[in-house]
């Protein structure tokens, strides 16, 4: 079995090219993108692991893909033919050595994308047909992990796809269904690949069952971000002083406010108004409305607060922890969307065990491992 790890939507908020780079040295066999420019972007790293685009690329980009050694993905018969069509131009005209590496994805049951299981032998046979182009993959995704029979109904249509790739005596592919959620699950097979998101970040899906033999490494995982802040200031507020734009708070006895710098420009969206940050170990309420740039925490039962504390918006803080699960019911969506709406702007800083391993911020990105 091999793995391959998830890393697209900026790797899932924590950072692109760190992210990658940390799972290629981890021994990842393969990442796994959402478009072309996220994969260009990696080997203009320098980075050699392969890489899989897991949406459709435009035919154009066809020879770009093949050319940085970037595995592509045929969920659509007509988009096959575009892709193939493009790349048999380019063949014809003798550029290079390049071979195109695609992967079939199967329509299960997510009726987002993929061939239907009769269809996927003939699309095989016209990929091994062109010139300099292998089938390198057989793949599906599943819409609710968390559900066996679902997911059963999902494997039984993968399955015949797969018996129907065999009767063509083609050499079977790699084929890969099970992502974070299955792999918890329990709800499909490991396959020859698996394709861990989530978990790879130390997150699991919210309110996922855990099959009891995968409970021991579910137990294992922390959760790899931590949202920090200091305050722009911390000043007092008399009763009857309004908070923020549309004066949605109103300090009803004297009361600490700390202006934290960050808002829904950085990602901390709107609907977390009703969110805590921690401070000093203890919780204190966020108060008034979020703006673009800033918010505001009610920091009067935390006596002692000042500039120089640390505020922890997401993560923990000695024995308190706000989680991405937590945020993600404030918005009414899953932790996926907290953790990869994390905007650009705010600055990443890594770390490796007990030291600093680099960071990131809108000027640039630098490693020192």
């Amino acid at each position: 079995m091999r793995l391959a790890a998830v890393v697209k939507a900026d790797g899932y908020g924590h950072g692109l090219q760190v992210t990658a780079r940390t799972f290629a040295a981890a021994g990842a066999d393969l990442l796994c993108v959402a478009s072309l420019d996220e994969a260009l972007a990696l080997r203009e790293t320098g980075l050699e692991t392969p890489i899989l685009v897991l949406y459709t690329v435009p035919p154009e980009s066809v020879s770009v893909a093949a050319a940085a050694h970037v595995e592509l993905v045929a969920a659509e018969e007509g988009a096959l033919r575009d892709t193939l069509a493009a790349w048999r131009e380019r063949a014809a005209g003798g550029a290079g050595r390049a071979r195109l590496r695609i992967h079939l994805e199967v329509e299960t049951g997510l009726a987002r994308a993929g061939l239907r299981p009769d269809r996927v032998a003939a699309a095989a046979r016209t990929i091994v047909e062109a010139p300099r182009a292998e089938l390198a993959g057989l793949w599906s995704h599943l819409s609710s992990s968390h559900d066996a029979d679902v997911s059963a109904a999902q494997m039984e249509r993968f399955r015949a796809a797969e018996a129907a790739l065999i009767g063509t005596g083609l050499p079977l592919p790699a084929r890969h269904i099970a992502a974070t959620g299955a792999l918890f699950a329990a709800t499909a097979p490991f396959g020859d690949l698996v394709r861990p998101g989530l978990a790879l970040y130390g997150e699991l899906p919210d309110g996922f069952p855990i099959a009891p033999d995968r409970a021991v490494a579910a137990g294992a995982l922390r959760p790899a971000m931590t949202l920090k802040a200091r305050p722009l200031r911390v000043e007092r507020l008399e009763p009857g002083e309004r908070v923020g734009y549309g004066g949605l708070w109103t300090a009803e006895r004297p009361s600490m406010a700390a202006t934290l710098p960050l808002g829904y420009g950085d990602g901390w969206v709107r609907a977390y108004r009703g969110a805590s940050a921690l401070v000093r170990g203890r919780r204190a309420p966020l108060v008034g409305s979020v703006a673009m740039d800033a918010v505001v925490a009610d920091v009067t039962d935390v006596p002692g607060v000042g500039p120089e504390d640390e505020f922890v918006l997401l993560g923990r803080q000695e024995a308190e922890v706000v989680t991405a699960t937590e945020l993600a019911r404030l918005r009414t969506t899953i932790s996926w969307e907290v953790l990869a709406s994390m905007a650009y702007r705010v600055p990443r800083v890594y770390h490796a065990g007990a030291g600093l391993s680099g960071h990131r911020t809108l000027a640039g990105e630098s490693l020192t491992r």
